[in-house]
């Protein structure tokens, strides 16, 4: 359990208020050589809110912001959440059609840019007609609207009544399967999630977050904003994540901990000079949103001598499910236990529950839940069927009750009536002393349907050849899961939160067979 102390809130707004009136003059966010306090953060949002007010945004319409991690993005959010209004993030990487599909589904009336993502939304401006103002986040340039002009317009802040129920944010998923759709989070969502997170997490009051993931995305809004809100802790912000800069950052801010994907714990552990470098204040590191192999876990605690505590979650589920415990037992390749008051199970296709060791899907209930798709019946009632949100993972659980990740469902490979789950051979190659990464997926296979395709990414130096890989996995794998062959690249293609990618990988084996 946590030692901090929890508040009650009825909303976000009320959560920074509660917290700014107990700890005013205490630190809230570190960001280079800015500083702010509780105080000042909440005064600053609430002039930000006044000038929204006075552009015309009321509550329920939505506020997009597109840019990079910055204090003026994490203003804007937390203004518009003052009105009553409903957080649009769009992924900073997204460009032309895919960030203005995304501003456009939403309906968004206003959006908050840097100057790059302003000039990307201005020349699709004619997809977006219910866009009315783009404010800039980083300083005016001529006629252009600067959010330090906006935070001076108005004279009180707005107090509207906010309910749990209320949505507060339109985050749209990655679209590695389609195109985004928006998943509907309440304010009773994020502090639902927050507060579970919170309480299993050691950190005091005292302690500073290292934010190192980008805010569009709910890992950056709920495991390093949501939860140091709730403790009454402090957040030094990382504008993106660099390898080779991550460590100077980390001994000038003296953060406790810092969330992230496995890719972002292979990039510091292969980085030039990672064996030489001070960890300094950080003890433990949150990982999720993808698998992380037991070789990487082992060889970064043995380096860094950093704890990592896996989880799991998904944007549907506002952001965490599941956490390895930081007091009590961690069992290496779980992605822990569910947190207190979510109910997370292994069910079969009917929704019956699966025992221990059993493979099914991984669903999820409670009250992180999302509400829905935005404007996507049909994809809801996919998504969430007799109270379940059906996450398309597959796992088990063990007879202590933690859960293990196999395999995404689309990602299983049949070959021949075999039913194979890639992340078992990535676990496997990813052994090998010159593999640094590797992605498998199925080759289509006129005999038998699909064959095992491995894409390796090899350690700066290392020579390797397919024969010596396919030795490898044939000592340690059934003959039908070795790959019948591999390819070597430079890099794997990733989505913009920095998760290895495969479907650009299947639609290159499709377009060659």
């Amino acid at each position: 359990m946590t030692s901090g102390t929890l508040l009650e809130a009825t909303s976000l707004p009320d959560l920074l208020r509660r917290r700014a009136r107990q700890r005013g003059d205490a630190g809230f966010l570190r960001f280079r050589d800015e500083r702010l306090t509780y105080a000042e953060f909440d005064a600053r949002t609430d002039a930000l809110a006044c000038g929204l007010s006075e552009l015309g945004v009321r509550q329920g319409e939505v506020v997009s912001v597109y840019g990079q991690n910055s204090p003026a993005f994490l203003e804007a959010w937390w203004a518009t959440l003052k009105l009553g209004a409903v957080f649009g993030p769009v992924n900073s990487h997204f460009v032309g059609r895919e960030a203005a599909y995304v501003v456009g589904d939403s309906g968004a009336v206003v959006a908050f840019c840097d100057a790059g993502s302003a000039a990307i939304l201005n020349a699709e401006r004619d997809a977006l007609p219910a866009l009315r103002e783009i404010v800039l986040l980083d300083g005016g340039d001529g006629d252009a609207l600067a959010l330090d002009t906006l935070r001076g317009r108005g004279e009180s802040p707005p107090r509207p009544v906010i309910d749990p129920g209320d949505l507060a944010a339109l985050v749209y998923t990655s679209g590695t399967t389609g195109r985004p759709k928006g998943a509907m989070l309440t304010h009773g969502n994020y502090l639902a999630d927050g507060a579970m997170v919170a309480e299993v997490n050691p950190a005091r009051a005292s302690d500073r977050f290292g934010m190192i993931m980008p805010l569009f995305h709910v890992n950056a809004q709920v495991i390093t904003t949501i939860v140091p809100l709730y403790l009454g802790a402090e957040i030094a912000m990382w504008e993106r994540f660099s390898a080779s800069t991550f460590w100077t950052t980390v001994a000038e801010h003296q953060p406790i901990m810092f969330s992230a994907v496995p890719t972002m714990l292979a990039a510091l552990l292969y980085a030039p000079g990672a064996g030489e470098v001070d960890t300094g204040s950080v003890k433990y590191v949150m990982c999720g949103a993808a698998p992380l192999s037991r070789d990487l876990f082992d060889r970064f605690e043995e380096k860094f001598g950093v704890r990592i505590l896996e989880g799991y979650g998904l944007t549907e589920g506002t952001c965490a499910s599941t956490q390895n415990p930081y007091w009590g037992p961690r069992k290496v390749g779980s992605i822990g236990l569910p947190l207190r008051g979510q109910d997370v199970a292994v069910l079969d296709d009917e929704g019956r529950r699966l025992p221990p060791g059993e493979p099914g899907e991984l669903c999820v209930r409670g009250p992180n839940v999302m509400l829905g798709y935005y404007n996507l019946p049909e994809a809801t009632a996919e998504a969430i069927r007799d109270g379940w949100l059906r996450t398309g993972d597959v796992g088990y659980a063990d007879e202590d009750g933690y859960l293990y990740l196999v395999d995404r469902k689309k990602d299983l490979i049949i070959r021949g009536g075999e039913n194979i789950y890639p992340r078992e051979i990535e676990e496997v190659l990813a052994a090998h002393p010159a593999v640094r990464e590797v992605a498998v997926v199925g080759r289509p296979d006129e005999v038998r349907g699909e064959e095992v395709h491995a894409v390796v990414v090899l350690v700066g130096g290392a020579a390797v050849d397919a024969e010596a890989l396919t030795a490898h996995c044939r000592d340690r794998l059934a003959a039908y899961k070795v790959p019948s062959s591999f390819e070597l690249v430079d890099e794997l293609p990733r989505t913009p939160t920095g998760k290895i990618d495969k479907k650009p990988l299947r639609e290159a084996l499709a377009r060659r067979a």
